[in-house]
């Protein structure tokens, strides 16, 4: 992982006047998703609530302040969130009920699927996950791996007469 990389969440407004004004710029605080290992790690970002999303009065705003997290997504909505990767770190298979847009930000990140199957991505790559069922593997046994995903509401996949749905088991959901 890069030296130094501390990525911020800056939230842009509007005043009275309509001119653009800075909300709130703050350090992303990272959380553990798996403990007792703690090898990997999310810090959210923002969450959206409805869509289209209501920009008014900074609504939206004040959602994502109050939003507690009860899963990955958010029904009709989105959200935001920077994970990091120790080294060697493996999040279990699971599905989620959303449609997940990721970018790796720094290092590399294995994606897990099918009957041993796997594919490396790395910086810059883009991936597209689609209520697949999937894990990742950090394949770096020295460095971190940052990924930025934005995961967006999604009606259930239905394969033949089978709704698949989210399993999120593996981490106690």
């Amino acid at each position: 992982m890069s030296e130094g990389l501390t990525p911020t969440q800056t939230i842009t407004t509007h005043s009275p006047t309509g001119e653009v004004k800075i909300h709130s710029s703050t350090p992303i605080q990272f959380y553990p998703i798996n403990p007792p290992e703690n090898t990997l790690f999310a810090g959210s970002i923002y969450t959206t609530h409805t869509f289209p999303t209501v920009l008014d009065g900074d609504d939206d705003i004040k959602r994502h302040e109050s939003y507690v997290p009860h899963g990955i997504g958010v029904e009709n909505g989105t959200v935001a969130v920077m994970n990091k990767f120790m080294p060697g770190a493996v999040c279990p298979a699971h599905r989620t009920g959303t449609i997940d847009y990721g970018v790796v930000v720094d290092g590399e990140l294995e994606l897990l699927y099918g009957d041993g199957e796997s594919k490396i991505f790395k910086r810059g790559d883009v991936i597209v996950q689609r209520e697949t069922y999937h894990g990742w593997r950090n394949p770096s046994k020295e460095n971190e791996t940052m990924v930025f995903f934005v995961a967006m509401a999604a009606k259930p996949v239905k394969v033949g007469e089978e709704v698949l749905g989210e399993d999120l088991s593996a981490f106690g959901m």
